[in-house]
């Protein structure tokens, strides 16, 4: 492979189950510019490193070392690590469990592809119990106090005991060779789990390639920038420029100068003489002028998912951007515009014929309700399948919600929020329950899966108000099929952020764990607090079990969700996941969930254990009953054994 003007790199932490879509944007403008360009995405093949057979006997030392040496004070965390040892015994089959999320037979079973998703997310979690400081999900990564301060932040990026993305990047960037070293890198980082990874990344880029420059662009550095006295530190030790906001017009600008600096190119950030110089903002692109997403470069067979769902743009910007809470439209400088339904049908068709796939995910902020009637009129029907955010709106009429799903669309997210009308107002959200009702009632009725994403503690709501919320999703889980609820965050350049006092925010504090946060706690002067906002969430969980109540979705990956939908009747897919839900629940599948293992002491000694890693529960026994597991078969119901052999009653009862 030849030398390219920009080796563009998707690090860590991300979905491993989807491509993304900035490096595939940037290198179809670019290359219809002219430049070359090269993508990697070693975020999907960090989760392959991760949980590898070969870092397992690393994984068991620590978690035998942890249960031995961890004091009583950390009983928790000894337990955690007696399932882990437990998941890891198991690694052969569940790893096979795993690879089988690849397979496309796989999601033609409910119960199989359950299986295997809860494979992939207990060997992530048993791995992540073995590692010293962070631990890794599916869809999250958690640091402990390493972003407390910068130096723990140098300290973490160059210790490969304790940093597992360390010995990842260092094999990655050693493979790349002397005629394929570009001009530049680009590291894109979209989320804030990514900062850590990314930071660890250029440092190892800058040891190898001291020569090569490093730009940073995405979302959170261009917020970040603002922070300066907190990003002064990582310019010329993590990286050297970062580029702000929409990137493939200024990176245009940057790769055709001889020097940028110096010429100020459009939207770069980068540190001279101890201080932060920003250069002026550019104007955004048309959307007719940004090419198709060029996904060549990534192996879409490495993504953990049956089939591929291919992430696309039909907007840019918000035609809304108001909500007080979302700083999105920022990043699009607050400018929206909209791709030709023509235009936006060419790249599906164009997407589909050049990678096979049928499946993709409008990342776009909201759907319009001018697409609701414009796509229907210009996409084939029955051919593909779509998945979408969009926002209660009273132009909505059933025909409209008949048209999306005629042309595939399976499933749609919504911002509820809140369902009290004051909170909606307050929030500039605006919406109100009559057409949340009809909304979901007419989706509901055209065959679309509705998911309501929904959070207590908006500043000045009340206890009641939040019971509003709560009362709605009960009240309406028939035309709800799955909903996703937390609690208000504070988040920088949110409209809330510039003039907090106006919505009831009478302090807001910088979180003292975090010196890259974008996230602040805050005090009201009325209405609930950020604690009692997170009383409510557990309060909401005890009135959905309840009311049998969204039990059984939480554990389907949104990535995953469409593809089960093109296989599935909505109807019929909500029943089965009801049945194994209740299965579940039931110990029916007790042997997914209890792993034994046995553990040699220093003396010689050997101890004998059994873990359920659904209960939590663990049980030192003997060899006796560790032979016992393992010749029962496996589809004896549970009460059976208990009953046949009383020993077992601790560790299968439900």
């Amino acid at each position: 492979m030849s030398a390219c003007d920009i080796h563009l790199i998707f690090p860590p932490q991300w979905s491993p189950f989807q491509p993304f879509l900035s490096t595939p944007s940037l290198k179809a403008y670019l290359q219809a510019k002219g430049f070359e360009v090269r993508q990697s995405d070693w975020n999907v093949e960090f989760y392959e490193h991760f949980i590898d057979r070969r870092r397992l006997p690393q994984a068991i030392a620590r978690l035998e070392r942890y249960v031995r040496e961890l004091p009583d004070a950390q009983e928790n965390y000894r337990n955690q690590a007696y399932l882990a040892l437990g998941i890891l015994a198991d690694f052969p089959r569940k790893r096979a469990l795993v690879d089988r999320l690849r397979s496309p037979a796989c999601v033609e079973s409910v119960e199989d592809f359950h299986s295997s998703v809860t494979a992939f997310k207990r060997l992530l979690h048993s791995f992540s119990v073995a590692e010293p400081v962070i631990e890794m999900g599916a869809s999250s990564l958690t640091t402990g106090r390493v972003m407390a301060s910068m130096s723990s932040i140098d300290a973490f990026c160059a210790d490969a005991d304790d940093n597992p993305f360390l010995t990842f990047f260092r094999r990655k960037v050693a493979a790349i060779s002397e005629n394929e070293i570009p001009r530049y890198f680009g590291i894109s980082i979209i989320g804030g789990e990514q900062i850590l990874p990314s930071l660890t990344l250029g440092a190892c880029l800058k040891t190898r390639f001291p020569d090569v420059p490093i730009l940073v662009g995405g979302s959170v550095f261009s917020r970040m920038v603002e922070r300066t006295d907190a990003i002064l530190h990582l310019f010329d030790r993590y990286f050297d420029v970062v580029l702000r906001y929409e990137g493939e017009r200024p990176l245009e600008q940057f790769l055709a100068s001889s020097n940028p600096r110096a010429e100020k190119t459009s939207n770069i950030v980068f540190a001279e003489d101890g201080k932060i110089v920003m250069t002026p903002l550019g104007n955004q692109l048309p959307m007719e002028a940004i090419p198709t997403p060029d996904f060549d470069g990534l192996d879409l067979e490495k993504y953990f998912t049956p089939e591929v769902v291919l992430p696309v743009l039909s907007t840019r910007g918000c035609y809304w951007d108001k909500c007080a809470f979302c700083y999105h439209g920022m990043i699009y400088g607050d400018r929206y515009r909209m791709r030709a339904p023509e235009l936006f049908n060419s790249d599906i068709v164009e997407l589909n014929a050049k990678y096979g796939v049928r499946h993709f995910a409008l990342n776009d902020e909201a759907i319009p309700p001018k697409l609701f009637e414009k796509l229907p009129a210009v996409i084939e029907k029955r051919k593909y399948y779509f998945t979408g955010l969009y926002k209660f709106e009273k132009y909505f009429e059933p025909a409209h919600y008949r048209g999306m799903y005629d042309i595939g669309f399976r499933s749609l997210y919504i911002g509820l929020e809140s369902a009290n009308e004051r909170v909606q107002r307050h929030m500039k959200k605006n919406n109100t329950k009559p057409v949340m009702i009809s909304n979901l009632r007419d989706a509901h009725a055209a065959g679309i899966w509705n998911h309501t994403f929904n959070f207590f503690g908006f500043p000045t709501e009340t206890r009641e108000e939040a019971m509003d919320t709560a009362q709605f999703l009960i009240e309406h889980r028939d035309v709800i099929h799955s909903e996703g609820t937390g609690t208000f965050s504070f988040e920088h350049n949110a409209p809330i952020s510039k003039n907090a006092a106006a919505f009831g925010v009478s302090r807001v504090i910088e979180k003292s764990d975090n010196v890259l946060e974008l996230y602040y706690d805050y005090e009201v002067t009325s209405g609930l607090t950020q604690q009692d906002a997170a009383d409510m969430v557990q309060q909401f969980a005890g009135m959905k079990r309840l009311n049998k109540a969204y039990q059984y979705s939480g554990w389907i990956p949104r990535e995953h969700l469409l593809v089960m939908l093109s296989h599935h009747h909505r109807d019929s897919l909500r029943r089965e996941l009801e049945i194994l839900d209740s299965d579940l629940h039931a110990g029916a599948h007790w042997a997914e969930n209890v792993n034994w293992f046995s553990m040699n002491e220093p003396g010689g000694a050997q101890r004998h254990f059994v873990v359920n890693a659904q209960a939590g529960k663990i049980l030192e026994t003997n060899r006796d009953a560790v032979l016992l597991l393992e010749f029962l078969p496996q589809d004896t119901p549970a009460a059976a054994i208990v009953a046949q052999f009383p020993v077992f009653e601790p560790i299968l009862s439900a």
